[in-house]
């Protein structure tokens, strides 16, 4: 996948398409929230192979567990993770929540996740892995 020449404005517009777009599994989660994301970016949708498989948590976390958690899914769409420091703008990382572990975007010293009721924000140092988009 290589980001198309106007990536950072599809990466903003993108954003404030989803700024309040509610977590719903299997649709608005934080592995196709991800995936929706490089797919603005890039033009290919990494997550065409999950979609449709599963529309609740039970379901999410079959699919967790036979592709190697969600940083196997981050693996298996981006290659291997690189140390949280090295990312940029537009690429996923791996932070840890309350309800385990959840792929999201650096977006430079923010990353954007997933929520309950739209994008939440947090610092770039929660970050515990990355991925080169």
């Amino acid at each position: 996948m290589q980001r198309l020449e106007d990536w950072p404005t599809r990466l903003a517009e993108f954003i404030e398409a989803r700024r309040e777009r509610a977590f719903s599994w299997g649709n608005s989660d934080c592995c196709l929230f991800v995936c929706d994301a490089i797919e603005a970016m890039t033009g290919t949708d990494p997550g065409a192979r999950w979609r449709g498989l599963y529309s609740s948590e039970k379901g999410a976390r079959r699919v967790l567990c036979d592709n190697g958690g969600v940083d196997g899914i981050a693996a298996l769409v981006l290659g291997q993770a690189m140390p949280p420091a090295l990312a940029g703008r537009g690429d996923v990382v791996l932070i840890d929540t309350p309800h385990g572990q959840a792929l999201a975007l650096c977006l430079g010293g923010l990353i954007a996740a997933q929520g309950q009721a739209g994008i939440e924000f947090m610092e770039m140092k929660q970050a515990k892995a990355a991925w080169k988009v």
